[in-house]
This record gives C-alpha cells, structure tokens and sequence, in this order.
C-alpha cells in the first residue's frame, strides 16, 4: 500500500522540502529524467485567497530537486478556459520563483497535445504532461461547487487543452475525471492545504487548516481529503469511478498515515 506523509505549519516552502526528505523523493526519480511540476491555478489568484498552489510549494520542490541533483525542472500549467495562464502565474507569483531557480513556465494553453486512451474515450492531453519523465502534481485541497471537493485528481484537468476542459463539463465532470485519472498517473503528488477554500475552487474564503500531504496514489490523497474535509466518498463520485479504473486505492490503514510532526493550532476542518 502506499503512504501519505502529512506535515503541519504554514511555510509552504520549508513544509514541502521535510515531505520530500521524509519520503526520499529522489530515490524514485530516474536519472536524468525531466521532472515537471503541475500547480492549480484555476484562477489568478494569490494562493492565500485559498484558490492556488503557495509558490513556496514550487520553490520547495525545485530546491529540493537542485540540491540532489536535478537538472531538467519546469513548471506547466493552463489555467481554466476563461483565464490566461501567463495572468495566473503572476498572480501567484510564480514568475519570481522560475526567474530565482531560472526554471522555465510553460502555458499548456499552447502546448501541443496527442489523443490518449481511456477507459470513457480518447482524450486530447498535452504532450509536456504525458512526456514528462517525472511528474509532480501540485494540487490544492478544496471545496467545488460542482464536485464538491478538488485535489489529486482533478487538478490533472489543467494538463488539457481548453476543448477538452469543455467536453469535460458537458460530460458531468465525474466520468471524465476518473478516466483522465486512468491514463495520466502523476508519480508524486503532494497536496497544498495550508488555507484552502472549503466551498469554492476560486477561492475568496479560505479556512486556515495548516497543513500539506505527500503521497504517490492520488485516489488515496482524495480520499483522505474527503475524510479531512467531514466528506462521504459517494459525495464524490469520481474518486470510486477512478478507482474501479485502476487509477489508484481509497484504502487507508493503520501505518499508512506518517505524521512528521503535530497538529498545529488551528489545523483541524471544520465540520460540514
């Protein structure tokens, strides 16, 4: 089964390094192999509104990632249909950390992108997420007002083209999911819940909740955020429906959880 590391605090910076020293991170990259890292940035948003990855999310990673070593590092996003990427990595600051570690940004609005099998239908995803050598997803942990919660799986919809993100919508958003979580499998995950928006994915009230999660199965992260967040996992229907496709677990058991310190003031969810 795998793990999910959990750490408590509020530097997003120092808090995403501890993870991936705990966790070893560098022993499961191959060498050489380029490592991109996918944030949520719906909107532009600063992250403390509780719609966006924290930039020390990014600057932790790529920190961690040079001093082992790691070379080949950038940072891929395309923000949803009715925003412009490039607004949203100014927004959330990201520029200031690509020009610090002299990492590049790419808006996946204009990547190219190559049809997938799924188990729903082919989809169109973006060539710079399917040919990553390492792919690191950087979701927020938050409420939506379609899905009721977003995090692991979800935020994979912003390695799609915006026809796609639309075709998503007219599906009904679960189905798709799921199948998107069958054919793109990020190999690390690492969860951003310092201050999420419990109620809406653009953010504008975020509930200070202190904390981060690391893990490599994104249905498993899922489901521990619908536990997080006071959520039946039928409420979101799409974590089953990934599962049952082979996208992952929803298992948690005794000694899967590691805690690299205590909870924090402040740290708990509110109840729904």
């Amino acid at each position: 089964m795998s793990k999910i590391y959990e750490v408590f605090g509020t530097d997003a910076h120092a808090m995403t390094k501890a993870l991936m020293e705990r966790a070893q991170v560098i022993q499961s990259i191959p060498s050489g192999a380029s490592v991109a890292l996918k944030p949520n940035l719906v909107v532009a948003a600063h992250p403390d509104t509780g719609a966006t990855t924290h930039a020390g999310v990014l600057s932790g990673a790529i920190e961690y990632l040079q001093d082992h070593g790691v070379k080949d590092i950038s940072i891929i996003e395309g923000s949803w249909v009715g925003d412009r990427t490039g607004r949203a990595f100014h927004a959330a600051g990201y520029d200031a950390v690509g020009k610090k570690y002299n990492v590049p940004l790419y808006d996946l609005k204009g990547d190219e992108t190559r049809a997938v099998k799924t188990p729903l239908r082919p989809m169109e995803i973006c060539c710079r997420a399917l040919d990553a050598g390492y792919l690191i997803n950087l979701p927020v942990l938050k409420g939506h007002c379609q899905t009721v919660m977003t995090c692991a799986l979800k935020n994979c919809k912003g390695c799609l083209p915006d026809r796609e993100k639309r075709r998503f919508h007219a599906e009904g958003l679960m189905k798709p999911i799921a199948a998107l979580a069958a054919a793109l499998k990020p190999d690390l995950t690492i969860v951003d819940s310092i201050c999420g928006d419990l109620n809406f994915e653009e953010g504008g009230n975020p509930v200070a909740t202190g904390r981060m999660l690391l893990g490599t199965d994104p249905v498993q992260l899922d489901a521990y955020g619908c536990r997080l967040m006071g959520l039946d996992l039928d409420q979101v229907p799409y974590i089953g429906l990934a599962e049952s496709w082979g996208a992952g677990s929803t298992r948690l058991e005794e000694g899967d959880l590691i805690r690299l310190n205590e909870p924090t003031a402040g740290a708990d969810y509110p109840k729904p």
